[in-house]
């Protein structure tokens, strides 16, 4: 890009070539030269011929051949009511190096003065005879022919073009659209299911003790249906015999599977006995052990039983039995499926386009019409790959579906409390009595079972001659016998000397005196 030169453009050359375009077919060209610092409008020329052979007549306009000029060319074709222009930028080679300078780097100047959008080619000459009705034909040849591309990209081009014809084609008739997908339908498209396939996938679909094979095909006389030819009960080392070995087909072929292991029962053996204890589980040996815990409901009378417990055993009895006879029969378990699309290498080529664009709408509509859950998928050409260890070894790895040997029990044992004894029924009430009166067991809240009570209120154990044996007269002589003067003095000397009493017996503690603190001291 050369750089601008300071040339001015005067407002008469724009006004000039405004009026040329507005005049019509009245002016051929319009001659531009740069006279000192700015350019000057030199000569009109008319047109007398068409515009290739009028071409010739600007080499005759110029003061010399030397001069560098610059022309507005006017066309015969037009852009709607106006004719287009081209614009000629002539730079002869013997000319000085000044002038040549002056007129590459005025060009853009001018075509910006004069409007770059009004001049449909620009066309730099260097010499006399390049201004001739032969250069000018072969410069707009040149800039109407296709650009050069490469092999890919003329083939990529000739796709483009097809495209758009066909595109134009189906634009103006629907029906060219229409019989095309007719056309194509089993490429890929929707497949009709024939008789007993959806029964056969089915089937299939569910768990098989020795295996199930089940092989569709597409008939050549409908290329959009799936037909079945062979569904039948098949060890997995006959499989490759069930496969056509000469055509195409889809083979689901359900796996050996043995049944799944029956669950454990949930249900106790002593379900039925309500004398049995209920914090218990079973392991898978040494029989039930009783787990400890202290949530055990008081019981007034626990020699004789209630007589309202028979008719529960009763009640717990018949829903048992009910329970056992109202049991579902289990649902058939799904079968480990295997989709293995053969297709022999001497198929007729038509039927490899078919049967390869429709195995993802096969494998689609058995998922969705009959369940089938595909494990893995296997393609071939010679059904004598299909043996038992390729099978296998096909199989994904299958998760363990046992469970631990010890269930969790549902109410997990208290830490810290007592185990209670099924021979002696007196010891875990006075257990659990002791337990709620010394706070119950460990993480619980300690209740409250007796009111908090002052100092004064509890009575202190003996402590020597000092302390009279209740029924001895007391020393002060008031003759009661019962001693309650001398504890009420005691105690008053007690807690005068040795402070508050903390940890009463009422708060679950021990007992004890807080001797005051000597003054001064934290």
């Amino acid at each position: 890009m050369s750089a601008p030169s300071g040339i001015k453009v005067p407002p008469s050359l724009t006004s000039a070539f405004s009026t040329a375009q507005n005049g019509g077919d009245s002016v051929r060209a319009l001659v531009f030269i740069i006279e000192g610092e700015s350019f000057k409008h030199h000569t009109t020329i008319d047109p007398k011929g068409n515009y290739t052979d009028d071409i010739a007549l600007l080499a005759e306009t110029l003061p010399s051949p030397k001069t560098p000029a610059s022309f507005a060319y006017r066309l015969d074709s037009k852009d709607g009511f106006r004719y287009e222009w081209m614009m000629v930028t002539f730079v002869p080679d013997d000319a000085g190096v000044r002038a040549k300078m002056l007129q590459a780097s005025s060009r853009s100047g001018l075509l910006k003065a004069l409007g770059a959008a009004n001049f449909k080619h620009d066309w730099f000459a260097t010499s006399i005879n390049d201004l001739t009705p032969a250069a000018l034909t072969a410069h707009l040849k040149h800039l109407a022919s296709p650009p050069p591309l490469s092999a890919s990209e003329a083939a990529l081009a000739e796709v483009r073009e097809a495209e758009a014809a066909e595109a134009k084609r189906a634009a103006l008739d629907p029906q060219v659209a229409v019989n095309r997908k007719k056309a194509v339908v089993g490429l890929g498209g929707k497949m009709s299911l024939g008789d007993g396939v959806v029964d056969a996938l089915k089937k299939v679909a569910q768990r098989s003790d020795d295996g199930w094979v089940v092989v569709f095909e597409i008939p050549a006389s409908n290329t959009g249906a799936i037909s079945l030819t062979t569904s039948e009960a098949c060890i997995p080392s006959q499989l490759a015999s069930k496969v056509p070995p000469k055509s195409p087909s889809y083979v689901f072929y359900s796996y050996p599977t043995p049944p799944a292991p029956a669950k454990p029962s949930t249900t106790s053996a002593s379900a039925g006995d309500s004398s049995a204890p209920r914090n218990t589980f079973q392991a898978s040996e040494g029989g039930v052990r009783i787990a400890p815990t202290t949530w055990q409901p008081k019981t007034t009378a626990v020699d004789e039983p209630t007589k309202t417990d028979e008719p529960a055993e009763k009640e717990d009895g018949a829903a048992s039995a009910g329970t056992d006879e109202e049991t579902p029969a289990p649902t058939p378990s799904k079968g480990r499926v295997l989709f293995i699309y053969c297709c022999p290498s001497s198929s007729p080529v038509k039927f490899r386009m078919i049967y390869s664009t429709s195995v993802r709408g096969m494998q689609q509509d058995a998922a969705d019409q009959a369940g089938v859950e595909i494990i893995a998928k296997l393609e071939t050409s010679d059904p004598s790959d299909l043996t038992e260890s390729h099978l296998k070894s096909s199989l994904p790895p299958s998760k363990p579906t046992h469970s631990s040997s010890l269930p969790t029990p549902s109410k997990p044992p208290i830490f810290g409390a007592p185990a209670p004894s099924s021979s002696n029924t007196g010891s875990s009430a006075s257990a659990n009595a002791s337990a709620n009166a010394f706070g119950g067991a460990f993480g619980r809240p300690r209740p409250v079972t007796q009111p908090i009570r002052s100092a004064t209120q509890i009575p202190l154990p003996a402590s020597g001659s000092a302390t009279p044996i209740g029924g001895e007269p007391s020393s002060s002589g008031n003759g009661n016998g019962d001693g309650e003067g001398d504890s009420k003095e005691n105690i008053r000397r007690a807690f005068d000397a040795f402070g508050p009493r903390v940890n009463s017996p009422g708060g679950g503690g021990g007992a004890g005196f807080a001797r005051p603190r000597p003054a001064g001291r934290r």
